[in-house]
């Protein structure tokens, strides 16, 4: 994981994006009907010929803007088989429309493409039960020299009391992390928006509520190690000089 987290940080402290081939994509008319093909490289496809689970990921995998989700945080969001969920990226790894990113799956540029042109693919295919609106558990102040790929770096891929690690979401106002439930029954996001996180949940029981809160508080516990980090050479350097002043005399 501190591998992946390294990468992460390194990738958006150099604010590097990795290009894409662009793909041709053609529109054929059969009995009256529009089918969309991708060329990729040497190969053609319909949207025809995925499966059933490869549309649950690239509909989980397009639901928002630069949304990267781990193997096990794509399991527990879409609650597929885990050799299921093997074919299936494999799959669609060999149509070129998922790649692997720094912390997990994404959409390649013909997998937008592909989603985009499909009318029959929904933005949202994760059934979240009605009522289960979220609700702000902590929010807290960031010096504004506190980088985003520290925080990032110090979080991603992280477990946090019951909570297991999702997927990371990267778009133009900022980061939203995810973590969920260890029996999937409710979701804890961090959103990184200028110089503040907030952290929320859509637990509905009394009991995922307290659960939520007691994973949140690990999870700022976290945050704060970074901010006692930076303050720590300066800490070291007023509480030993005293000492090395007393060895001198």
């Amino acid at each position: 994981m501190e591998n992946d987290a390294d990468g992460v940080a390194q990738k958006l402290e150099q604010q590097a994006e990795g290009g894409s081939q662009t793909k041709e994509e053609v529109v054929a008319s059969t009995s009256g009907k529009q089918q969309v093909l991708v060329q990729n490289n040497e190969s053609e496809f319909s949207a025809q010929d995925l499966h059933g689970n490869d549309t649950k990921i690239l509909s989980l995998l397009n639901e928002e803007e630069g949304s990267n989700y781990s193997f096990k945080g794509m399991m527990r969001k879409l609650h597929i088989h885990q050799q299921s969920l093997a074919r299936a990226l494999h799959r669609l790894e060999e149509m070129g429309l998922v790649e692997r990113s720094q912390v997990g799956y994404r959409l390649s540029k013909v997998g937008e493409t592909m989603v985009a042109a499909r009318a029959t693919t929904r933005r949202s295919i994760i059934a979240v039960p009605k009522g289960r609106e979220y609700m702000q558990l902590l929010q807290t102040y960031i010096p504004v020299d506190i980088r985003p790929a520290e925080i990032v770096r110090a979080l991603v891929g992280k477990w946090f009391r019951n909570l297991r690690w999702v997927g990371l979401i990267e778009s133009g106002t900022g980061f939203t992390l995810q973590w969920a439930s260890d029996d999937g029954s409710f979701q804890i996001n961090l959103r990184m928006i200028s110089d503040y996180v907030v952290i929320e949940t859509n637990a509905a029981s009394q009991k995922e509520k307290l659960q939520a809160m007691v994973g949140s508080y690990a999870i700022y516990e976290q945050i704060t190690k970074i901010l006692q980090d930076r303050l720590a050479p300066a800490n070291a350097y007023v509480l030993h000089r005293p000492a090395l002043h007393q060895q001198n005399n």
